[in-house]
């Protein structure tokens, strides 16, 4: 991770966290037959980490491809240093001299 994108995720967060507290009225959060009153703080930071958690773990496939593709490629590198290179072919003639 680019340190540029450490900072705008930094900001982002930030601004969150900023927001979340400008909004730190009682809520009541209802979803089916479920209900619990709470602060909206709570709420908001709640649903900035949901967001965060499940943005990582879509990311999670593709960092293990590529993880595993960076490793493969690691063993065949290695593969190539380790194996001599070919001896170059020995002509069965001398070559032609030039003419003078």
């Amino acid at each position: 991770m680019s340190q540029a994108t450490l900072i705008v995720f930094l900001v982002l967060a930030l601004a969150v966290a900023l927001f979340a507290i400008q909004n730190a009225r009682p809520v009541t959060v209802r979803f089916g037959v479920w209900s619990v009153e709470t602060s909206l703080v709570v709420v908001i930071l709640v649903a900035a980490a949901a967001g965060a958690a499940l943005a990582s773990l879509l990311g999670l496939p593709g960092w293990i491809r590529d993880r595993r593709r960076l490793r493969a490629q690691a063993r065949e590198i290695e593969a190539m240093r380790a194996t001599p290179p070919p001896a170059p072919p020995t002509p069965s003639e001398p070559p032609p001299h030039p003419p003078a």
